[in-house]
Order: C-alpha cells, then sequence, then structure tokens
C-alpha cells in the first residue's frame, strides 16, 4: 500500500500474542499468554476497572485465522487504515511471528500494514520474579543484518505493506540500541533500492536516549502515554513524580506487598497526558502522531503500575478529533494509537464488556466529523 492521500493513515499498533508457545510455557507456566495475566487481575481501589473483560468473552487465539480476519474486518468498519505490528527478531531468532507470517501468507486478510520491531531484551520482570533475561535482543554482524533484511522483505514486496515514497515503513522501538546504527540503516537502504524500492522508510521511536535530530531515519514516532509521562512535564512535576513513585516503592516493599496489600505506583490524569500530546510543537511529515486510548499496565505489575484515571470514550473521540486535525494541519503522514489489542496494558480499541465498541466508534465519528467539516471550510 503506497501512501499518496492528504489525509493521515490512521494506524493501530498490534500485539501479535494470545496464544500458546513453548517458550512461554517455559519462562511462565503451561498454556500461558496474555489472556492469562487479564484474567488473573484485580481491582487494586475502589473503583479501579479490573479485571478488563472482552465482550462475550472472546479470549481469542491468535494462531488461528479466523480470528486475525475478525479483527481486521473489524478496523476497517471502524476507520483503522491499518496495523503496525510488533516484530521480536534476534539474529534469526524470532518470537510471535506466527500470526505475523500467516498474515503475510494470506492475501485475503487484506488490511495494510507494516512491521515495528520491538529490538529489546524478554525479562522475567512482571509480577515481582527476578529480572534475569530469557531472551536476549543481538544484532550481529552485517551477515546477520542481511539475514533479518530478507525475512523482512518478504513482508515488504506484498501490496498491501505500507509504503511512503516506494520506501516500506519499518519502525524501530529503539534505535538508540543498534550499534554503528549509521552502517545498519546504509545497509538495509542499499539492499532495498537492489529490491526496486527507494529505500527504506525508518521510523525511530523517540526515547531520552535519541537526540531530536536524527538524520539516519526519515520520521520519528512517541509510544504514548509512556513518551509523555517524562518528555511532557516540567521541572516540578518530574519531582513531585519521581519523589513519590520512590516512596511509594520503599512503602510497598517494606511494609505491604508481604500482606498481600499496596499502593498503586502512579495514577495519572488523562485529561493532562491528551494536552500534553496535543501542546507538542515539533510536528510536520517527518512526524508520526503518537497517541493512545487508555492505560492500566497493573495486570502485569499489580502495585508497581500506572493507572489512567478519568478516561471515557467521548474524551478519547474529542481528543482524537483535535489529534487529527493536527495531523492534517502540519502534513503528519500518520496517527499511530496504542494500541489495537495490549489488553494486559489497558490500551486496547477492542470491545470490552464496560465500553463495548465505544472506542472504536469515537475513531470512526472523529474522523467522519473531521472529514465533512474540512469539505466545507
Amino acid at each position: 500500500m503506497s501512501f499518496k492521500e492528504a489525509k493521515p493513515l490512521v494506524v493501530a499498533l498490534y500485539l501479535p500474542q494470545y496464544y500458546e508457545t513453548e517458550y512461554n510455557n517455559e519462562w511462565w507456566e503451561k498454556g500461558y499468554t496474555e489472556w492469562v495475566a487479564c484474567k488473573r487481575a484485580k481491582s487494586l481501589y475502589k473503583g479501579h476497572n479490573q479485571p478488563r473483560v472482552p465482550l462475550n468473552n472472546n479470549y481469542y487465539d491468535l494462531s488461528k485465522k479466523e480470528n486475525i480476519r475478525w479483527q481486521m474486518d473489524l478496523a476497517k468498519k471502524y476507520g483503522i487504515d491499518g496495523f503496525a505490528i510488533y516484530q521480536y527478531y534476534s539474529c534469526g531468532s524470532k518470537l510471535l511471528e506466527v500470526p505475523t507470517e500467516m498474515i503475510r501468507d494470506d492475501k485475503s486478510l487484506d488490511l495494510p500494514f507494516y512491521l515495528y520491531w520491538a529490538n529489546e531484551s524478554w525479562r522475567k520482570s512482571w509480577f515481582g520474579q527476578d529480572n534475569h533475561i530469557v531472551w536476549e535482543q543481538k544484532y550481529g554482524t552485517e551477515k546477520d543484518w542481511k539475514e533479518h533484511f530478507n525475512y523482512c522483505l518478504t513482508y515488504f514486496k506484498d501490496d498491501r505493506y505500507i509504503k511512503i515514497d516506494n520506501k516500506p515503513v519499518f519502525a524501530i522501538f529503539n534505535a538508540w540500541d543498534i550499534p554503528d546504527q549509521k552502517r545498519f540503516v546504509s545497509c538495509w537502504n542499499k539492499w532495498a533500492k537492489e529490491e526496486g524500492f527507494s529505500g527504506i522508510y525508518f521510523v525511530r521511536t523517540m526515547k531520552r536516549h535519541e537526540p531530536e535530530e536524527n538524520k539516519n531515519f526519515s520520521a520519528k514516532v512517541t509510544r504514548e502515554p509512556t513518551y509523555s509521562f517524562v518528555f511532557g512535564e516540567n521541572f516540578f512535576e518530574k519531582v513531585e513524580r519521581v519523589g513519590t513513585t520512590k516512596a511509594i516503592d520503599f512503602i510497598n516493599r517494606k511494609f505491604l506487598l508481604k500482606h498481600g496489600k499496596g499502593i498503586v505506583m502512579m495514577k495519572a490524569p488523562y485529561d493532562l497526558l491528551w494536552q500534553r500530546i496535543l501542546k507538542r510543537k515539533d510536528v510536520g511529515k517527518d512526524t508520526f502522531l503518537g497517541c493512545f486510548c487508555d492505560w492500566d499496565n497493573s495486570p502485569r505489575k499489580s502495585y508497581n503500575s500506572t493507572i489512567m484515571q478519568g478516561v471515557t470514550a467521548e474524551k478519547f473521540k474529542h481528543y482524537f478529533k483535535l489529534l487529527y486535525r493536527k495531523a492534517q494541519n502540519n502534513g503528519c503522514p500518520m496517527i499511530v494509537i496504542n494500541a489495537w489489542n495490549e489488553w494486559a496494558e489497558g490500551a486496547y480499541l477492542e470491545p470490552d464488556i464496560k465500553n463495548g465498541y465505544a472506542m472504536l466508534e469515537a475513531i470512526r465519528d472523529a474522523k467522519r466529523e473531521r472529514g465533512v467539516r474540512k469539505g466545507t471550510e
């Protein structure tokens, strides 16, 4: 899919999990998927929206093609233009590749997509476990880079794969972590041109390690709300946040957790995070605008979590409409929503028993209203 539209594409981050694997059985327990964490989640305070339950108890299995088809049909119906699918790849070792390869190999699964390389090691740090590495992110030599490129090429050549200026979009979660980043990018661009493309449209995820200007990449994106927790706050807000979280961590570890109790690490105001996103001025044709629908990672981290306060579908619609307008006015090619199905982080657009289809309806209605208004201006 080549990007030629004046309107920004609306893309949702997509987690290719939710099916049994041998390594998750070994690292966690037999039959472990994200659904296990979701089902075990508990309400940590009065009014806390946990556990989150899919509408009609749809605890799907993403090793089954019909469930991916259901997701894609739903996404298209409500205005999602594509998925940014997380890729876990380390010198030939792959994790959670089954749904992604199933999409690649079946053209009838026809929602556009691109790959988002989640290049970080996996650690057993959830649920208070030790922090040792169970799967290490490695980069290897130029030979390994070529092997990775050739694997991705099987996706890049697909007509459904999202491209900008004849360049396949390839996002990287930890761009700063790649040794000899400049040569890595140069090699991939060279190999892409040899395959008939104009290069790779590299997108870097903005983090504290990332310089504002990085000419190795075509564009940048923020993964929300985690980026705006840190980079939208002033000095005094930072001091308060760091001081409060350290104090809570100490109290939890020393006194409360041993008795099965605790204090939530951070309750964050939904409106404030969205205001930070909307006020950010560094936008343009080299910017994918990141946003989020909700956030609550307590299914993974229990009391050591961040939980959004004041979330409603109506608010999401209002803020998303403003962001969509901002993307249009500034020529931003894409909005990236966190997420389509990050259930254990509370970041999902899929229908649940509390909101039904309201989050998806918010996107559909915001795009329609903006389109009608723009057409009459």
